[in-house]
């Protein structure tokens, strides 16, 4: 045959195939496919045996959820059972949200199982085979929405024992892990003013965003924000009700963090009879964990935090230290070592740092960056190592071994190392930009990402010192080591003592005019043990029992300070502009815009944004036009409910401002401020 005479059989051949297929009537498939699947091949009398609906959807299709949201209707099931089989509800498995326009729906899209229990009866015949028939309906939804029927059948064999697992085994066990846990001791409030609902329930899991699935027709707002606040091993959340909730009535729903379980993170279900009290209107923004921010980009916001840290007021006094170590030991042969040393120093003393919070976030308490500084224990010993390293440079004593400053003893390794520690400490009460978010995330995400978190910032605080002791050639602009150095060296006192006196008035706003009195008594006596102890040093002193006597009364000085005796009383009024979630919710019932400064007298970043722009008379008087009120919270000594406010906005620590509008919007500034950022943002809040 001549290869014309085969093209042309060929093309007859494909003419008469497409007439024929022309011929057939063309429907075009369906975007979700129904199919009724069980989870063992054979059911056993007595027994229940679980089959599932399986919904295939194509691409950008979905079915809905039990409560469907604004739209929509849910999957129905209608059963056709041999006599005296019985079936339960659908065993629902945590939905996702889908949004068309400003709808907010509730379902399943790609592929999901839908399980339910069959019961059969003790009476059911071993060895025969029972169809279990169903028609199910759905409404299916993309740009458009089509409703879906099916009649299904799936044939059971009845035995005695069972006969395993089928290959839809497995989509059974994603789907189980899909479904909401109970929730423990949950409880809600109803406010019949705002309808807005809070539900409360304990548990310590991490989570980064979550939503709320509420149950039953139009019992809240779909499109409305979802607040969070975690409480030492308590969750509240907060969601705008409607007219339809009354107080009494019982409020269900699921609980979804990070996507739930079928996207990595966990679900749980609550059902609470709704109690009459209070709610403020839920709130959220741009800043809350609701954003889902990334672990790598918190790891990413914690090393530029590091970085900017090295600049900060408080941590400057001690890494000029280095610097003076830099001068003095560049041409060594082991600086590279040293500066390893001090960055091991750095990153241990952040993996305590990490440790502790981790454990006290365990045990139920709420706490966050700077919290040691709320214990006047902690801040009063600092101003004591402070007051050491002061009369150290001023040349009074010197260090046994190790020394703070340079000198001989400035290339010991533990001098580098404690110097990484103190660097640390000293920066616990400032917070740089970036910092905020990123120690939020830490502390509500597992322990792992917390650590990485705490080591990413560490690593930001010690990689200039480390580039520069690798590079030495990067420092060839600094003066060559002199007798100058004597000279700086004193001046870095200077800084020193002025954080010494800052931690002691820290202190006064700490404890009673008592305990000050005996802190400040037993710094005075430890100043002079050290300057007796100097003068052994240098062989101009000869006997030991005034140092002796000094330093037993350093210590029992600060011991009496430290005692309940002294403890500072509560105060017994607040200031007219102390914060308080009633306070705010006053003032925007009220149609009044807020501004919230969340403070610490310890936080040097908060008081350098008071001195620099909130204590100024134009920022003042542009909030008095504005018709602002303007609200402190101080986190100097520990406060659950700023920790939990705090939480509520994914940060750990202070300083955090937040500006609300008449509606209850929030803004979240910057943590350093400046004039223009506090102008703008009020401006586009009269704008709107």
């Amino acid at each position: 045959m001549s290869f014309l005479r085969l093209l042309r059989l060929l093309f007859l051949s494909l003419f008469f195939i497409g007439l024929s297929v022309q011929a057939q009537p063309w429907k075009k498939p369906e975007p979700v496919q129904a199919e009724l699947v069980s989870r063992f091949h054979d059911a056993v009398p007595g027994t229940e045996f679980e089959i599932g609906l399986l919904l295939r959807h194509d691409s950008k299709w979905h079915t809905y959820w039990k409560s469907t949201g604004d739209t929509g209707l849910p999957t129905r099931i209608q059963w056709s059972l041999p006599q005296g089989w019985h079936a339960s509800e659908i065993l629902w498995p945590t939905p996702a949200v889908f949004k068309i326009g400003d709808l907010v729906n509730y379902g399943y899209g790609d592929e999901v199982l839908l399980p339910v229990r069959i019961s059969v009866p003790a009476s059911a015949k071993v060895g025969s085979v029972q169809d279990i028939k169903a028609e199910v309906s759905w409404l299916m939804c993309a740009d458009q929405c089509v409703p879906g029927k099916a009649s299904l059948t799936l044939a059971v064999q009845v035995a005695d024992k069972d006969g395993g697992a089928t290959k839809a085994c497995t989509l059974f066990e994603a789907s189980h892990t899909a479904m909401p846990s109970p929730l423990s001791d949950a409880s809600g409030v109803f406010d019949p003013k705002t309808h807005a609902v809070r539900v409360t329930f304990k548990s310590t899991e991490p989570f980064h965003h979550f939503y709320v699935f509420a149950e039953g027709d139009d019992s809240v707002v779909y499109g409305a924000p979802q607040s969070v606040s975690r409480s030492a091993d308590k969750i509240s959340v907060t969601l705008q009700g409607t007219d339809e909730l009354k107080a009494g009535s019982q409020f269900s729903g699921v609980f979804a963090a990070d996507g739930g379980p079928r996207k990595g993170g966990w679900a749980g279900s609550f059902s609470v009879p709704l109690e009459s009290g209070t709610v403020a209107a839920p709130t959220v923004s741009d800043d809350t964990p609701q954003t889902g921010l990334s672990s790598w980009l918190a790891v990413a916001m914690a090393f530029i935090g590091g970085l900017i840290l090295n600049v900060m007021p408080c941590v400057f006094p001690v890494l000029s230290l280095k610097i003076l170590s830099l001068v003095q030991d560049r041409q060594h042969i082991n600086l590279p070592l040293h500066s390893v040393v001090f960055t091991l120093g750095v990153l241990l003393t952040m993996l305590v740092l990490a440790g502790v919070l981790i454990a006290v976030k365990s045990a139920g308490i709420s706490v966050g960056w700077g919290f040691q500084l709320q214990s006047p224990i902690f801040v009063a010993s600092l101003a004591v190592i402070f007051a050491a390293i002061s009369v150290n440079l001023l040349g009074w004593f010197e260090f046994s071994g190790v020394r703070v400053s340079g000198g001989s003893y400035s290339n010991s390794l533990l001098n580098c190392f404690a110097t990484g520690v103190l660097a640390v400490v000293a920066a616990s009460p400032c917070t740089a930009p970036f910092m905020g978010a990123a120690l939020g995330y830490a502390l509500t995400a597992s322990i792992r990402e917390s650590i990485f978190v705490f080591l990413a910032l560490g690593l930001g605080m010690s990689l200039p010192w480390l580039v520069l002791s690798l590079f030495p050639v990067l420092t060839a602009w600094m003066p060559k080591p002199g007798a100058w150095m004597n000279v700086f060296r004193k001046l870095m006192a200077i800084p020193m003592l002025l954080t010494m006196i800052w931690l002691l008035w820290v202190l006064s706003l700490q404890v009673s005019f008592t305990a000050l009195v005996l802190y400040i008594a037993a710094v005075i006596s430890l100043c002079v043990c050290l300057f007796l102890y100097g003068k052994l040093q240098f062989s101009l002193l000869t006997a030991k029992l005034p140092i002796v006597l000094s330093a037993a009364c350093a210590v029992l000085l600060f011991a009496a300070a430290s005692s309940p005796l002294f403890r500072q009383p509560d105060a017994a009024v607040q200031a007219a502009d102390a914060w308080s979630p009633q306070a705010v919710e006053n003032a925007l019932k009220a149609g009044k815009p807020v501004f919230v400064d969340f403070t610490a007298s310890w936080c040097v970043t908060c008081q350098a944004n008071k001195i620099a722009v909130l204590d100024r008379e134009d920022i003042r008087e542009a909030f008095k036009q504005h018709g602002v009120v303007f609200l402190v919270a101080d986190w100097t000594n520990q406060n659950p409910d700023i920790t939990q406010a705090l939480e509520s906005f994914g940060r750990s620590g202070v300083p955090l401002y937040i500006l609300y509008s008449p509606e209850g919007k929030t803004t979240v500034l910057p943590e350093l401020l400046t004039k223009n950022i506090v102008i703008e943002a009020l401006d586009k809040l009269l704008s709107n």
